[in-house]
Formats: C-alpha cells, structure tokens, sequence
C-alpha cells in the first residue's frame, strides 16, 4: 500500500492513529497546545497542556528535526548515511544522539538474538516496501543480502563515538528505534519545562506525560490489525507515564499474488515475519526501549516473545493473531479492555 506524504496527512489528521489517545481534543485553548506535522515518516502529534505551551511545543519539534537530520535514511549526509556510505573502509565519528540510538539497538540485537538487527537495511532496501519500487525479491537475492545482515559486524569506539561497519555494502537502518529515542527526548524536555500533562504520537508509538489534566489515566487505544479502516481500534489500555508502542502488518505494505507482505522482515530469513502475530503492542517507561522491543517481538512469535518480555522489568505486552487471539502479559488485565469482545478473546499459552 503507497500513500504520499499528502494522503497520509488527511488521514491520520481525521482518523485516530495505529494507536491512538482516545478522548482528546485537538483544539487549542488557554492552557494547552496541540500540533501536528509529518516528521520522521510518519505523522507527529503532540499535545501539551501548561503555562507557555506554544513555545516548548516549537522547541519539541525543533528537537525531532535535529534527530531525523542525524539518522534519517531519507537525508542525504545524515550520520546514518555517513556511517553507510564507508562501510568496510572506515568509522565515522557521530553525534552523542546518533551513537546512543545505535549502541541501544546493538544491545536489542543481542538480547534478541538478532531477531532485532539493525543492519537489515540491504534487506529493507532490496524489498522497497512502501516505494515506488517494492517487490518480491528472488531467493538468490535475498540470499546475497543476507550475507549483510549481522550486527555483530559492527564497531563501536565509545571514546570517539565512532562508529564503523565491517563490510562493504552493509547498511544501518535504525528506523525500528529512531522514533521511540525521538519521544523519550520530548518528554524529556517537556519534563524540564515544568510540563505535567501531555501526550506525543510518532506514528505507532505514543507516550503520555503524567495524567490528563482531569488526574485520571490516559486511554490509548490499539488498532485492530484486520480492520479496513485506520482508527478501528480492538481495545483500550489505561497508563500514565508510559509508552505504548505497537508493531503491525498493517502499517505498511504491499499485496502481489494475494499474498500480503509487510514490512516487519525477519532478519533470519530475510522474508516479512509470518509466525501467526499481526500485532505486537509493547508498554514501558521508556519508548526507546519499547520501539526495539514491539518489533523483536512481532519476529518471535507469541511464545518465545513473551519469553523475552518475562526477562524485563517493567514491561508489558499485547500480542494479537491471525487466529483472533490476544495474549497480554498478567500486569495489564486490569488495565486493558477488549472493545471488539465479539471479535477477538483472551488467550493464556498453554
């Protein structure tokens, strides 16, 4: 499915996002701001509630700005690029953000066990998935690229904060992390300016800042992965100073053959990730964490990802299937409810 940035505008202005905050509004009033703009691929949406709230909503975008410029692919001489453009010939030093975002996504590949890996970028780029030029790659294709493909390939220098790739051709892509490094940056600043209300949406990932003004939880509401239409949402999670992040094969994608192929690629195989999830719904203190987080556990699969959740403090998961299953982790049954009960039911893993 390709959509231009002028489409996807109007519709994730009229509609609630993958996930969205249900109940809010977007006018803005004596004590609260609310903007949005299409940053980082995706729609931004950030809503701040305070005293002097134009201003520190400007600085909070500003601040997305000076991220995408270092990280994006998209950007000609961004850091990302740099790093990619002498792959096997030399380090580039970078910037404490960039090394940051990909000294975390290095650890994520680990603990992942690479069903997380930043290098999938010759991959991603080989798929198109969402350009003018996506397809379905040959076996003997993917099978070259993948030869690319392996985290461990890269160097970390903290002193410098200089980064290299071991092999000509390799390609860093932290699209799977930029975003959520993104929105713990605003809350940060937000935090610092005195801000004890608000919400930010990167496109699937949203953080809320404290309660709504009322004092009561924030209501964010999950997309129903198999619904026509954006904004169709299977459930609500109630938190406060959390992140909730979802992973979907909604999000972007392309049919050929009547076979559906999104852009969640497992790293292993070098194919979209098929293992009966459609949706992987991650909530944390921390979107950074989260972000790397939803799509390693879309790749693993039910079982195995909450394996992985059930290693982490503090954060929990909503895995949705193919079978119209939900399985949550324990902490959140008294924090989410299923809106389309008709529809999808709880699932404990046997």
């Amino acid at each position: 499915m390709k959509l231009n940035k002028e489409k996807i505008c109007i519709i994730f202005c009229l509609l609630i996002m993958s996930i969205g905050l249900l109940g809010c509004s977007a006018k803005n009033t004596k004590n609260s701001t609310f903007k949005s703009d299409y940053k980082m691929g995706t729609i931004v949406q950030l809503k701040v509630y305070g005293k002097d709230v134009n201003r520190i909503v400007k600085s909070s975008f500003n601040l997305i700005d000076e991220l995408e410029q270092k990280m994006s692919l998209n950007i000609e001489d961004s850091e990302i690029n740099q790093i990619n453009k002498f792959a096997g010939i030399k380090g580039v030093n970078v910037s404490n953000n960039t090394y940051q975002v990909i000294n975390k996504a290095l650890n994520y590949a680990k603990l992942s066990q690479g069903y997380f890996d930043p290098t999938i970028g010759p991959v991603v780029k080989l798929w198109g998935i969402g350009s003018e030029n996506q397809q379905v790659p040959s076996k003997d294709e993917l099978a070259d690229k993948l030869k690319l493909v392996d985290y461990q390939q890269v160097k970390l220098s903290p002193e410098t904060q200089n980064i290299s790739l071991r092999r000509e051709g390799m390609i860093l892509d932290v699209g799977g992390i930029a975003k959520g490094y993104a929105a713990d940056k605003v809350i940060k600043l937000l935090k610092s300016q005195g801000i004890k209300s608000a919400y930010i949406s990167l496109g699937g990932n949203v953080s809320v800042l404290g309660t709504k003004p009322d004092g009561s939880n924030w209501k964010v509401g999950i997309q129903d992965p198999k619904a026509k239409n954006r904004g169709e949402i299977l459930g609500v999670v109630k938190v406060k100073n959390k992140t909730v992040v979802t992973s979907g094969n909604y999000e972007r994608y392309f049919i050929e053959d009547g076979v559906r192929y999104h852009h969640i690629l497992n790293p292993q195989t070098g194919y979209p990730a098929r293992n009966g999830v459609i949706s992987a719904t991650i909530i944390a203190e921390s979107s950074f964490d989260a972000d790397a987080l939803s799509t390693a556990v879309y790749i693993l699969g039910v079982r195995k990802g909450m394996e992985l959740i059930s290693q982490l403090d503090g954060v929990e998961a909503i895995l949705v299937t193919e079978e119209n299953e939900i399985y949550i982790t324990d902490n959140l049954k008294k924090k989410f409810d299923i809106t389309k009960d008709d529809k999808y039911k709880l699932s404990n893993l046997k």
